[in-house]
């Protein structure tokens, strides 16, 4: 059964799939494979498609019902929004028998636009209130009691130079942590070496280190895979491991990187790799380890904000990485020892051409 040439179908944006009257896939465009997999055809939909709602709606038109539409969310490997529309087709001149359509449009990026917006909102008004009051405090005392105070005055400028830094830091992260959850959805291709993006980042980060008197060494096995990435965002996802890593590894210590290949990514069955960022601070409670992810999650103002760095967290880091990661479909674990230091392992998909890695 031909519908459309396929080249055509390809082309199109939505998903499209044709069943037969016992549900199996005879057709599917590039977008529908991509969401079903290269193994749907020929087999019956819900072995690829698990959900309730679109196997109803197609056994309810092949039953001969009106056309359904509606809206559904898969909640994995990355929770995606589609509306869709089933329509049955009865005999054609190109085969005979009841068949149906499945059309899917992915609305994920509307939805996570309008979330992020009330998140925004909600973040922005909660986290900008301490700095900006504390700013608004230092003028009215500037313009009062303190202003003919020049000592005063110079001590409330540079507070007030400090918490407006903090504002930006805040604004840059949370704008940084909106484009990635935006397409977060959208799984990147690239093949990326990965030991060379770790090498540019400790490279940036050595200025850092060296003023801590921290080291900082990499230990990439010659057969570590290249993954399937966005170089850009590894980049971002390991520079905020390794600075977290020198910033709170203590003064005269080691920060160690190790990458290998692994069997398989947790939580999927594809080989991949592991990235192992290592320090030996002070360590982590195990209780506050499964938090470090939460936006604006601080473990302590001590160790958020230090003066060796001069600068406070933002909170957002850790849950910057943590979007980047699912968004590669990887995973990313934490263990910590008081007294002896934390670990920090991102696992990353193997890319099926190595051949075609980008430096």
């Amino acid at each position: 059964m031909t519908l459309i040439p396929q080249e055509i179908f390809d082309r199109l944006p939505s998903a499209i799939i044709v069943v037969d009257d016992r549900r199996r896939v005879m057709h599917a465009n590039r977008s529908a494979i991509d969401l079903i997999g290269n193994n749907a055809l020929n087999r019956d939909l819900a072995l690829s498609l698990r959900h309730p709602v679109i196997l109803d709606s197609l056994d309810a038109v092949l039953a001969g019902s009106t056309e359904q539409n509606g809206e559904i969310t898969i909640p994995a490997p990355v929770s995606q929004s589609f509306v869709f529309h089933a329509e049955r087709i009865l005999d054609t001149p190109l085969s005979d028998g009841s068949f149906a359509t499945l059309v899917l449009d992915n609305i994920t990026s509307a939805h996570k636009t309008e979330e992020m917006r009330a998140s925004f909102v909600a973040n922005v008004s909660h986290e900008l209130r301490s700095p900006l009051t504390a700013i608004i405090g230092f003028i009215e005392t500037l313009q009062g009691p303190a202003s003919d105070d020049a000592n005063a005055r110079q001590r409330f400028l540079n507070i007030m130079f400090r918490e407006s830094q903090r504002m930006a830091r805040l604004i840059d992260g949370l704008l940084s942590l909106s484009r990635v959850e935006i397409n977060e959805h959208i799984a990147p291709k690239d093949a990326v070496d990965v030991p060379h993006i770790i090498q540019n980042v400790m490279e940036t980060l050595q200025p850092q280190a060296t003023k801590r008197g921290i080291t900082l060494s990499l230990d990439a096995e010659d057969n570590t895979p290249v993954a399937i990435a966005d170089a850009d965002q590894l980049h971002q996802v390991f520079l905020n491991l390794i600075e977290n890593a020198i910033k709170y590894g203590g003064e005269d210590n080691a920060v160690k990187v190790s990458t290998k290949p692994v069997d398989r990514v947790p939580g999927s069955a594809r080989p991949g790799l592991s990235v192992t960022i290592q320090d030996q601070g002070p360590g982590i409670p195990k209780s506050l380890i499964p938090r470090l992810t939460e936006r604006f999650y601080r473990i302590d103002e001590a160790r958020s904000s230090t003066a060796e760095t001069g600068m406070s967290s933002t909170g957002l880091g850790l849950a910057i990485v943590k979007h980047i990661i699912n968004r590669h479909r990887g995973h990313m674990t934490a263990q910590s020892e008081i007294g002896v230091g934390s670990t920090f392992t991102v696992f990353l998909p193997a890319h099926p051409d190595p051949a075609s890695a980008s430096r």
